[in-house]
């Protein structure tokens, strides 16, 4: 798992992303979210988790 901070590291880190799955998500992650996490690993070799407080 990496924490990225920034929209340059998150582009950094997914232009050598094969394919890419996105998990939106607005607040606490709880296990609903873990479960669209499992899923989207399914779709894309690279999971993006977006927290939007």
């Amino acid at each position: 798992m990496n924490i990225i901070h920034t929209v340059s590291e998150l582009r950094q880190r997914l232009a050598s992303a094969p394919t890419i799955a996105f998990v939106p998500t607005m607040g606490n992650l709880h296990e609903g979210h873990l479960d669209l996490v499992r899923i989207a690993r399914e779709h894309g070799q690279c999971v993006v988790v977006i927290n939007i407080w």
